[in-house]
This record gives structure tokens, C-alpha cells and sequence, in this order.
């Protein structure tokens, strides 16, 4: 009897640890954030050097430069200049498939969510 109980506790937490982390059961990578994510006022486009923004009011892109990606459980910090001042947006709650994602608040701004952009 106590090795079902041990066997069905395991089943419950791990079920539980999946459906806290997104169902994401493996680490995020830069494949995860890369390409182009829409968001209700502008679009992201990520590549290993390079953040690409564009207001949907301007509609004229914006390049900064990466400087780098941190991976830290299940969240995606991008480290990047905006006229020589450098500065981090987090992202996290990225879904299964790599279809939706959410920026983090910060001091520049509220929680936002973007998905994959279609082509």
C-alpha cells in the first residue's frame, strides 16, 4: 500500500510542478524567444544580436543592440542598449508550443502579452 501512495504523491507533484510552470517541463532557450512576437501596441522581433521594435502608431522599426540572453528557470531576460544606456526587459509565461508569451512589468511598463506573429 505505501508504495501506490508513494507512486500516486509523485504523479500529483509532478502534474502540479507542470501545470505551475506553463506545462513547460524543460529549460527555455534562445529558440524560444527568437523571431517575431505581436503585442496590442507594438511588435518584438528577437534575433541572437539584435531587438527589433516597431509601434503599430509609428510603424517605423527601432533597432537596439542584444548585448545578451540570460535563461533562469522560466524566464527569458534580454540585456540590450538604447542610445548607449543599457537595460533588461524579462520575459516569462511562455506556453507549450511557443505561441504566447508575457513581458514582465517593470519600471518602463505594465505586464504585456504577445504571441507568435503570423507570417
Amino acid at each position: 500500500m505505501t508504495g501506490k501512495l508513494r507512486k500516486s504523491l509523485i504523479f500529483v507533484l509532478t502534474t502540479a510542478a507542470l501545470a505551475l510552470g506553463g506545462g513547460r517541463a524543460f529549460a527555455l532557450s534562445f529558440d524560444d524567444i527568437a523571431g517575431r512576437w505581436c503585442g496590442s501596441v507594438s511588435s518584438y522581433t528577437f534575433t541572437p544580436s539584435t531587438l527589433i521594435v516597431v509601434l503599430y502608431g509609428e510603424k517605423s522599426p527601432r533597432e537596439y543592440p542584444i548585448d545578451g540572453y540570460q535563461y533562469d528557470g522560466d524566464v527569458i531576460t534580454v540585456n540590450w542598449q538604447r542610445d548607449g544606456k543599457k537595460l533588461y526587459t524579462k520575459f516569462s509565461e511562455f506556453d507549450f508550443d511557443n505561441h504566447l508569451m508575457v513581458q514582465l512589468p517593470n519600471d518602463a511598463g505594465p505586464r504585456r502579452a504577445f504571441k507568435r506573429c503570423s507570417e
